[in-house]
C-alpha cells in the first residue's frame, strides 16, 4: 500500500513512517507549502491508498501565532482534501486533537475543531482525536522527556503534581489510528506525580522539582471514554527511558 503523510518529520509522523516501512508499505511526505494545484499533481503522481494528515501548528508552547494556526490547521487541511478529490483513495485520516473537547478552549483547539467539521464535507474521512501520545523520539521539551532529562541531570523543574493525562504509547496510538478508531487514548487517568514516581522507580533517581501550575486548561476529565491499550504506562515509560539513555 502507498501512504502519503503530512507532518511526516514530527514525532508521530516519523514513528508512523517507521512502522509502515517495517510492514513493507511505501510512504511519502507532503510539503506544507504547496498550492492545491501542486498538491493535486503530487497526489496524481503518487496515487496513494491512504492519506494521513498530521501537520499542525499550535500544539507546542512556543507556537502562538493564531494566523499561522488558521493557515496550517484549517486552510492546510482544506487544500489536502481538495487535492485528494483527484484520486480514488481508501481513507483520509485527519488527526485532530483531544483538546477539542476541553471546556476551556484554546486558539489551537478551536482551529482543530474547525478542521474536524470541515473534513465531514468530504468522503472517506476519519477524524481521530489523540490524547497524550508519548514514546521514543518525542520532543525534548515535552513532559515525559523533560522529567527523564531532569532525573538524569539533577536539574530542577516545575511540576503540576495533580494535572492528569490519558497517556497512550506511540505504538498503541499507531495501531488504533490505522484501525480507524476515533478516540485514541487508554481511558486511564494518570497524574503527573504518578508519572514522576514511576520514572523514579525505573531510573533509581529522585526528581528535584517545585510545585506549580503549568497549563491553565489541564483538568481531571481529559480522558478517552473508550480505552485502547496493549502497553501499560509503566512499560511504555520504561521503553522511553531506555531509549533516551541507551
Amino acid at each position: 500500500m502507498i501512504y502519503l503523510i503530512s507532518g511526516k518529520s514530527g514525532f508521530i509522523g516519523s514513528s508512523i513512517t517507521k512502522y509502515l516501512i517495517d510492514k513493507r508499505h511505501t510512504v511519502y511526505g507532503i510539503s506544507r507549502d504547496c498550492s492545491i494545484n501542486e498538491l493535486t499533481e503530487y497526489f496524481k503522481e503518487k496515487n496513494p491508498d491512504y492519506i494521513i494528515h498530521l501537520a499542525s501548528y499550535g500544539n507546542h508552547y512556543y507556537q502562538e501565532d493564531f494566523r499561522q494556526m488558521v493557515e496550517t490547521n484549517i486552510i492546510g487541511t482544506y487544500n489536502l482534501l481538495e487535492a485528494a478529490k483527484s484520486i480514488n483513495y481508501k481513507v483520509f485520516y485527519n488527526v485532530s486533537s483531544s483538546s477539542v473537547t476541553l471546556e476551556k478552549q484554546t486558539y489551537y483547539s478551536i482551529t482543530k475543531l474547525c478542521a474536524e467539521n470541515l473534513v465531514k464535507m468530504f468522503p472517506k474521512v476519519v477524524n481521530s482525536r489523540p490524547y497524550s501520545v508519548y514514546g521514543p523520539e518525542e520532543a525534548d521539551h515535552k513532559f515525559i522527556p523533560q522529567v527523564i532529562r531532569c532525573l538524569l541531570t539533577g536539574e530542577k523543574m516545575v511540576l503540576d503534581e495533580n494535572a492528569t493525562h490519558d497517556w497512550i504509547y506511540i505504538i498503541d496510538f499507531i495501531v488504533a489510528l490505522l484501525a480507524g478508531e476515533t478516540e485514541l487514548g487508554t481511558g486511564v487517568k494518570t497524574t503527573n506525580k504518578e508519572i514522576v514516581r514511576m520514572l523514579e522507580d525505573i531510573s533509581g533517581k529522585k526528581l528535584k522539582y517545585v510545585s506549580g501550575k503549568v497549563r491553565s486548561y489541564d483538568n481531571d476529565n481529559w480522558v478517552a471514554k473508550k480505552g485502547i491499550s496493549s502497553i501499560s504506562i509503566y512499560e511504555g515509560l520504561k521503553k522511553t527511558y531506555e531509549y533516551i539513555t541507551r
